[in-house]
């Protein structure tokens, strides 16, 4: 559950630190619904140029020796369904994918449906189905240990999907932030890329019922004007017998649950023991009238599949040709694993930090290795000022598992506090390496860029940062800044207004703009500027500091009195420009 700090704001915490009221883990993720640390920075070389774009996944032929008709010997499946989020902001008036998700469970495990034993299923639905519990589940943790050669894998996965600027897709977990996409969503890639490496059988049925979201273009980089809906299938390249069935074309959207639940209904006739292609030949005629006549705004849905099967038509019904087999005990052994770990974040969650450490240790008992754990355990121990051995925990989950960049990020933030700033940037620097996509390592590695004096590094990585989301306006907010410093005044000022325009009511893009246009002698604009800034925020002082400079400039001396008066009375007693403030309301007075 390792992006889920970072969803701090649906759970009413600070997004500088917080769980609920964590309001001191601020440089840290967890693998759950929480947030990640502020991002300050110190020394050291910081490493250099953007990242290469992510390319859509090939997934290839896992065994291109093996004959085409075989026995399926054991079958496994994997079923997850998020209607809830942390963030809440993806939760929308459609809430069915969870529904849809226990459906297909039941029809998988239903002995005149799917026949599969339930031991060789695993529904994750809502706060289960976190990013780390999902590539858990499918890789090696689960079914890698479980699928063998002469097996069938089922994967159905039903959730939101964000169609992202490189021309990639994304599908959300439950613990998916609009802020940072690419660092906590899993993508096609990401998907496929894991299936390929820890799944040992060539035959797999992946079910997508994904719908896009309207809430990525708020501003996590989804494309401004998308055209396509849901995930292009042909951009997909797969081997010797992989099927994907998809719940509608790249071009269209999804509605509710018309797919999955057509292709159920035609799954279960003759007793289960109907070919696929069949099913969803007729699943798909079901889909496109239901959707045609009764869906929102009418629009026709129409499911897609591709596939690479050759030999006998697939019948997912069919009972496996040997006997039920056991669940091995290194596999239970994770499970038990995974159960002390979900308790102990239900326990961040609720504030109670001993439980939870008491919940990661049986937990770390169980599966020492287990990095999720080790990673969660140290946000904890961070919490609680226990910096030297939460170092030693993110040490132990980026040995476990060295190419999480989450992971390499918090080490890094824990080295940080530890004022080890060389080893803090060479850990950063490999964050950045494995996922140069994280808008946080980025953010992180503009400002340590800034604090050496490199002005335009510092603008290189916000840069890269706005490629990816062009529609935050703290990135936008951000860059205005540092190209303020570059002595960019002109591009500073265009960046603070788009910032004001994409999110009117943040106070500290307000009072930027009040300082660009101050600097470049439109004092009206100013004065306007941070006039808004005193609206939205009377209580923050920095918008009363600025109005009153600009006021006193165009001549207003009893505007610049009354405004210099409320940055007196609203700074903080060690605000050091607080003297020259009282003097300079003295000399204004007389």
């Amino acid at each position: 559950m390792t992006a889920l700090y970072k969803n701090a704001k649906a759970k009413k915490a600070s997004r500088n630190i917080s769980v609920v009221p964590l309001m001191a883990l601020a440089s840290l993720a967890f693998s759950f619904p929480i947030a990640a640390i502020s991002a300050d920075t110190s020394s050291p070389p910081v490493p250099a140029g953007p990242g290469q774009g992510i390319q859509f996944t090939q997934m290839q032929d896992i065994n291109p020796n093996a004959s085409t008709n075989r026995p399926v010997k054991q079958k496994w499946a994997v079923v997850v369904g998020i209607a809830s989020f942390a963030e809440r902001r993806l939760v929308g008036d459609d809430l069915v994918a969870d529904k849809a998700a226990r459906n297909f469970y039941k029809y998988l495990v239903d002995p005149n449906g799917g026949r599969f034993d339930k031991e060789h299923v695993r529904l994750l639905v809502n706060t289960s189905a976190t990013r780390a519990n999902v590539l858990n589940t499918l890789g090696e943790k689960w079914l890698g240990q479980l699928a063998g050669p002469d097996d069938l894998v089922v994967v159905f996965l039903a959730t939101e999907a964000f169609p992202m600027i490189e021309g990639g897709t994304y599908l959300a977990a439950y613990d998916a932030a609009l802020t940072n996409v690419y660092g906590t969503c899993f993508s096609m890639q990401d998907l496929m890329s894991t299936l390929k490496k820890n799944v040992k059988t060539d035959r797999v049925v992946l079910v997508l019922e994904s719908k896009y979201s309207g809430a990525a273009s708020l501003e996590s980089g989804a494309k401004a004007l998308f055209h396509g809906f849901n995930i292009d299938l042909e951009k997909v390249v797969m081997g010797k017998g992989n099927i994907i069935l998809s719940s509608s074309r790249p071009n269209e959207e999804t509605y509710g649950d018309d797919f999955s639940s057509s292709l159920i209904e035609c799954l279960k006739a003759q007793g289960g023991m109907v070919p696929l292609s069949v099913a969803f030949a007729k699943a798909k005629e079901m889909t496109e009238f239901k959707t045609a006549h009764y869906s929102k705004g009418g629009k026709k849905q129409s499911p897609v599949l591709k596939s690479n099967w050759t030999g006998n038509d697939l019948v997912i019904g069919v009972p496996p040709s040997e006997q039920v087999s056991g669940i091995p005990s290194g596999v239970n052994a994770f499970l038990s694993a995974e159960a002390h770990y979900i308790r102990a974040n239900t326990f961040v969650v609720n504030n109670k930090m001993d439980e939870a450490i008491a919940e990661y240790k049986e937990a770390l008992k169980i599966d020492p290795t287990y990095a999720d754990v080790l990673s969660d355990y140290g946000t904890v121990l961070g919490y609680k000022g226990n910096w030297q051995e939460a170092a030693e925990m993110f040490k132990r989950a980026c040995d476990s598992k060295p190419n999480d960049s989450l992971f390499a990020y918090n080490y890094a933030r824990a080295l940080r506090k530890l004022n080890r700033p060389e080893e803090y940037l060479n850990q950063l620097s490999i964050a950045y390496q494995l996922n140069p996509r994280d808008k946080d390592v980025l953010m992180s590695l503009s400002e340590a860029a800034s604090k050496m004096g490199d002005n335009s590094g510092s603008v290189r990585y916000l840069q890269e940062a706005l490629k990816l989301y062009p529609e935050n306006a703290e990135l936008h907010n951000s860059i205005s800044v540092a190209l303020f410093r570059a002595n960019a005044l002109p591009q500073a000022i265009e960046h603070a207004r788009q910032a004001v325009s994409l999110n009117p009511k943040l106070t500290s893009a307000r009072i930027n703009l009040g300082s660009t246009l101050l600097s470049d002698g439109d004092l009206k604009g100013a004065a306007d500027a941070y006039r808004e800034a005193t609206n939205i925020a009377p209580s923050d002082p920095e918008g009363h500091f600025g109005l009153s400079r600009a006021l006193e400039k165009l001549g207003d001396k009893s505007g610049a009195k009354t405004e210099l008066s409320k940055f007196i009375d609203s700074a903080s007693q060690t605000d050091a420009r607080l003297p020259a403030a009282k003097r300079r309301l003295s000399e204004l007075s007389q």
